[in-house]
């Protein structure tokens, strides 16, 4: 018998689960769940997540944004003014900003994505008894990943109308700690802290509790304790790079 024929569940496209993922997540990763296929869409997410975030890079306006992002780093970095030799320097290697981008999405965006799977498996699987094969655990995060994706190419336009890259992106909780020193740890937890990687995280949450048949707030209330944590632990100790 045909997977279709002994499982209910209809079998959702690309395009499909892509969109369903951000309007309908319950529904999608039932199907995601029943069909696990996480190659296409993590090929979709590294394509629109490399494009969104290099493509202004090819730009003069992108590139001497990014330019300027690296000089203040280094500046406080080494807590002096940068010479005109440093500044010559990263100039020069501003031009090749864009595809040093794109390699790096494409290395890391599934280097992640197995690391988090990798993670799920154990705490649902070694600790909490689950018996979830790890393809459906990385079927879930990779399609979760589409939201990182859509994050990045809704943020990237207003970054370049400010004049401003961040790693975080422009929708983060930042502007709840206006009133805050801004090299104060508030400042930068808080500026750390993604709305899309937020939603993102309720995303997995559903994800999983389809898979493992578990109430959503319990998982979600799990990962979002361990995103305030690492956030929380970047925050403090590379706080100046995170804004």
């Amino acid at each position: 018998m045909s997977d279709a024929e002994t499982n209910p569940v209809p079998v959702k496209g690309l395009f499909a689960r892509a969109v369903g993922v951000i309007f309908s997540p319950r529904a999608t990763f039932e199907s995601v769940v029943a069909h696990p296929r996480p190659a296409g869409i993590l090929l979709v997410a590294i394509v629109l997540t490399a494009a969104a975030t290099a493509g202004p890079q090819f730009t003069e306006r992108g590139r001497q944004i990014m330019l300027d992002m690296q000089v203040h780093q280094r500046e406080v970095a080494l807590n002096q003014t940068l010479s005109d030799d440093q500044y010559a320097q990263l100039e020069r290697f501003s031009h090749y900003l864009g595809y040093l981008t794109i390699a790096s999405v494409v290395i890391f965006t599934p280097v992640v994505v197995m690391f988090f799977s990798g993670l799920y498996w154990v705490l649902f699987n070694a600790v909490l008894g689950g018996d979830a094969t790890f393809r459906k655990i990385l079927a879930v995060v990779a399609h979760s990943s589409i939201i990182s994706a859509v994050g990045a190419a809704l943020g990237m336009p207003i970054m370049v109308a400010q004049g401003k890259f961040s790693s975080v992106g422009p929708f983060n909780l930042g502007g709840l700690a206006a009133a805050a020193d801004p090299d104060g740890y508030l400042h930068h937890f808080l500026g750390a802290i993604s709305v899309v990687q937020v939603w993102g995280i309720v995303a997995t949450a559903i994800g999983l509790s389809v898979l493992y048949r578990r109430k959503v707030g319990g998982i979600a209330t799990v990962l979002l304790g361990l995103y305030v944590v690492i956030v929380g632990t970047l925050a403090y100790f590379f706080g100046r790079f995170m804004a």
